[in-house]
Formats: structure tokens, C-alpha cells, sequence
């Protein structure tokens, strides 16, 4: 019985990947809200939605999968720079502490999955249908910020802030994908972006 369910579970992990893949695709290019599950089973070379349905159960099932994903991966950078920098024998400063939350985020412009993921996040933001996918991920980001600045800070500051993130990484995703920037002027972009945000949370910081 175990063999005949990891080959059933072989089977059909070529087509949950298709799957995903063309839902992240059409989500980041035409919005999460104005995709269907007929336009995401035709990308991912499905007969019809049954397929989408039974590997994810429904649109938002497909989009926390996504998150979920990515998200998992950036848990795993950003515990290995933790790590890292507790090995050291002095407490980490601002842009340091910054460069937890920003370089695991920059890494997702390496690929076209990435790079989709961090667009659908930015729309999460705002898109209230978004929301239930989008809140753990906020969530942890709004406790990076709040290490970062301090209990007392002004929180539209810390909601600037995050906002600067979110869009100017799916900006440069566009950019990328398009082919208007590329990885050799990577390091400017986030220089400049992460010198934008410690200067709002500077301000934020309690005196």
C-alpha cells in the first residue's frame, strides 16, 4: 500500500508543480482577483478545473500555497542569518538587522518564480481577498520592524516602510522580467533601497 501511494503521490506532483506555476504566473501578471480557475487549468495544460480543485481546493487554496512556499523558504535564509550573526561576539546594528529582513526578499529576483511571488505580494498589501494568505507573512515582517525601531515607533512609519519594501521589490521584478534591469546593477537597487528604509525607520525611532 505505501509503495502504491508514494507512486500515485509521483505521479501527481507534475501536475500540482504545473499547477503552481501557472497560477503564480497569472496571478503576478493579470492580479489575483481577475484570474480564474478555467484560465489557471488551460495554463497548466488541465482538461478543466477539476484538476486545479482537487490538488488545491479553490483560488485561495492555490494562493496560500504559493505564499506558504516562499514564505517557507525565506524562514529558512533569514534563521541562517540569524544564526550567523548570533555566532559573532557584538550585537548586530540597524543595518544589519535590516539586511535579515531585505536580502532573503532580494533573493527572490533570481527567477521567474520569485520574482512573480514577490508582485503577488505587493498586491496582497491592498487586495482584501488577499489578506488571509498574506497576514502570517505581515505579519513577521511587522515584528522584524518593530525589533528594528523600537516599541514606541510611529506605526504609519513602520506601514511606509513596509509598503516601500513590498513595491519597489515588485517594481524590480517587473523591471527583470521585462528585461529593463538586470543583475548587474542589482547591488545599486538594493543599496538605495535599504538606505530609503533606514532612513524611515531612523525617524521612527524613539528618542
Amino acid at each position: 500500500m505505501a509503495a502504491r501511494t508514494r507512486s500515485t503521490d509521483n505521479r501527481a506532483a507534475p501536475t500540482r508543480e504545473r499547477i503552481l506555476r501557472a497560477a503564480e504566473r497569472l496571478f503576478a501578471e493579470d492580479g489575483f482577483d481577475r484570474v480564474t480557475l478555467r484560465q489557471i487549468a488551460r495554463a497548466s495544460e488541465q482538461r478543466n478545473v477539476a484538476a486545479v480543485q482537487y490538488h488545491f481546493g479553490s483560488k485561495d487554496g492555490l494562493l496560500a500555497a504559493i505564499v506558504g512556499h516562499h514564505r517557507a523558504e525565506l524562514d529558512e535564509e533569514r534563521r541562517d542569518l540569524l544564526a550567523a550573526s548570533d555566532s559573532k561576539e557584538r550585537d548586530a546594528d540597524l543595518t544589519e538587522l535590516l539586511s535579515f529582513l531585505v536580502e532573503p526578499l532580494c533573493q527572490k529576483l533570481d527567477n521567474s518564480s520569485g520574482r512573480a511571488y514577490l508582485r503577488i505580494q505587493a498586491e496582497g498589501l491592498h487586495n482584501e481577498s488577499m489578506r488571509p494568505a498574506t497576514r502570517a507573512l505581515l505579519s513577521r515582517i511587522g515584528r522584524i520592524m518593530r525589533d528594528l525601531d523600537g516599541p514606541k515607533a510611529t506605526p504609519y512609519l513602520r506601514r511606509f516602510a513596509i509598503l516601500l519594501l513590498f513595491h519597489a521589490l515588485a517594481d524590480r521584478a517587473r523591471q527583470e522580467e521585462v528585461g529593463r534591469a538586470s543583475r548587474s546593477d542589482r547591488t545599486s537597487f538594493v543599496d538605495a533601497l535599504s538606505q530609503a528604509l533606514i532612513g524611515l525607520l531612523r525617524q521612527s525611532r524613539p528618542t
